[in-house]
């Protein structure tokens, strides 16, 4: 019993009996836990799960404000936003969440014009933008602005309004956030024409994000604390070896330098996710 309250004790608590410096908090245990840390969030595939937004209101706000601005800086009169085209929108968010598919054509044949024609928006030219994965509409935007067959959209002259949806929801066994901008030029004969006019901005791309948003999601928060807590205890460790003057020994100075790498790492790789457009 007193073996195992003096590991104990010198594995946790710092003091003249591990000089200051506990063992389960040294350089080479902390990079140990980084490592673990790594593989636990690899292998549950976290880095591969899209972050939800919360305020999904405030996220279609935000959208619409940034591709108009988008529009302005060109001298390209901004969009108008169409309560008919956002219903058409959000039938097609709907109906891609219920089918469990993300693309512009459902498994049974549905495009975005067939939910513009069944809300009665007519049109001479559409288009559809999609993204998913993105908390922010800078970055959606910026992704999108990236991609030439969604830029074209975006800044296509003929538009004149368009609707927007977005929604949380499970795609391929995962949570994300999708959205869903369509754009159209209306037609006030209210005809219907040739489809095969309308133009899709059909590319698919993968496009990774950085951002402290992704890491203190709710996924992401264990993992941000615990990579909070192994900093801590470098910049205490780091503080007692420079206080015992052993801070420049080639072997300590490897493991605090390893230590702060990996740690770093980690909270690289908790800041990243994977959203993608189409």
């Amino acid at each position: 019993m007193k073996s195992v309250t003096s590991f104990i004790h010198k594995s946790f608590v710092p003091g003249v009996h591990n000089s200051f410096r506990p063992h389960a908090f040294r350089h080479h245990f902390l990079s140990v836990y980084s490592v673990g840390a790594i593989l636990a969030h690899l292998s549950l595939g976290l880095v591969m799960y899209s972050p939800v937004a919360t305020n999904l209101s405030q996220l279609k706000s935000d959208v619409l404000i940034d591709v108009n601005q988008q529009r302005a800086e060109r001298h390209i009169a901004t969009l108008t936003e169409s309560d008919v085209l956002d219903k058409a929108a959000q039938a097609k968010l709907k109906d891609m969440f219920q089918k469990n598919y993300w693309d512009h054509t459902s498994p049974t044949g549905e495009k975005a014009w067939t939910f513009m024609n069944q809300n009665g928006y007519f049109y001479e030219k559409a288009g559809e933008n999609l993204a998913r994965g993105f908390i922010s509409a800078d970055n959606m935007t910026k992704a999108w602005m990236a991609s030439p067959t969604h830029k074209e959209n975006i800044l296509d002259k003929e538009y004149k309004e368009t609707g927007i949806a977005v929604g949380n929801g499970i795609i391929d066994g995962k949570m994300a956030t999708v959205s869903v901008q369509l754009f159209g030029n209306p037609n006030v004969s209210g005809q219907i024409p040739n489809q095969n006019q309308t133009l899709v901005a059909g590319e698919k791309t993968i496009y990774p994000t950085v951002s402290p948003e992704n890491a203190l999601s709710d996924r992401n928060i264990p993992f941000f604390f615990l990579c909070a807590m192994i900093l801590a205890f470098i910049v205490f460790d780091g503080i007692m070896l420079k206080l015992q003057s052993i801070h420049k020994g080639r072997k300590n100075l490897l493991h605090f330098r390893t230590s702060l790498a990996l740690s770093l790492i980690l909270l690289v790789i908790i800041t990243l996710n994977f959203a993608f457009i189409s």
